[in-house]
């Protein structure tokens, strides 16, 4: 009992570990809100990083970057904490856990954070998307196992609508303001940092205690991970150079996200 205890143990502490790379998008996460933004509860496990497409597919979207030196550091140090820490992890993971198993897992993560699409949509006055994502939340809770399906989509035809509080910011013209490349965290720029902050209010789980919080936030990344491992390496592999290629691809990505 005591060695299984001690396992369990080392298995928390890895966790919180990828919880903290979990945000960045070195760490094949990339989203903002959940941090969020948060990503859908579906089976595709390319959803998580369709920022990552081709920035150049429609009109360019730049921001301003003078903090370019220290952000460069920020993304090598995310860079070999995916690589060092987070990816290991989730390959071990994935080793044990059917992907059957781990969509749904990122399913339930994705259906627990409804709070912050359902508020944001209000915020911006898209209140019949709104009453669609409380529908979605009832159904997938209850038909969906605790949203480990989407019923609300297979059976109803209800898609989702995402919306954070960076997008919110977006909807009412604030602009992106400076880039920032956050330690462990990943891209942002000033709006979506802010937004960052107001959605985390808005996560349920973000009211556990700590220790509970980061056990969550760890076991989400190392699972998320573990569906996406290979389109960082992909994505790195083919840019010229991976800091702009990931920050234009970003703030563009986040524009078209305002602009739906």
């Amino acid at each position: 009992m005591g060695r299984r205890q001690g396992l369990w143990r080392r298995w928390v502490v890895a966790c919180v570990v990828g919880a903290m790379v979990f945000s960045g998008p070195a760490s094949t996460v990339f989203t903002t809100a959940d941090q969020g933004s948060a990503a859908w509860a579906r089976t595709q496990a390319d959803e998580d990083e369709s920022y990552l497409e081709d920035p150049f597919a429609e009109k360019q979207i730049t921001v301003a970057d003078p903090l370019q030196p220290i952000n460069r550091a920020f993304f090598h140090f995310n860079d070999k904490l995916y690589f060092w820490v987070l990816k290991p992890l989730a390959t071990v993971y994935k080793t044990f856990i059917p992907t059957g198993v781990r969509l749904c897992v990122r399913n339930a993560f994705e259906n627990v954070l409804a709070p912050v699409r359902i508020a944001n949509n209000v915020f911006q006055l898209k209140f019949q998307r709104s009453a669609v994502e409380l529908a979605r939340f009832a159904l997938n809770s209850t038909l969906g196992a605790a949203g480990m399906f989407d019923p609300a989509e297979k059976e109803f035809g209800l898609k989702p609508y995402d919306e954070d509080f960076g997008q919110t910011l977006g909807h009412y013209g604030v602009g992106n303001g400076i880039f920032f490349m956050w330690p462990v965290f990943g891209p942002s720029t000033l709006r979506d940092t802010v937004g960052i902050a107001g959605d985390y209010l808005l996560d349920p789980l973000s009211y556990l205690p700590w220790k509970d919080y980061g056990m969550v936030e760890g076991t989400k990344a190392v699972n998320r991970t573990s569906l996406t491992i290979g389109q960082y390496e992909d994505f790195k592999a083919s840019a010229l150079d991976p800091y702009l290629s990931m920050r234009d691809a970003y703030v563009n990505y986040r524009h078209r996200q305002v602009q739906k």
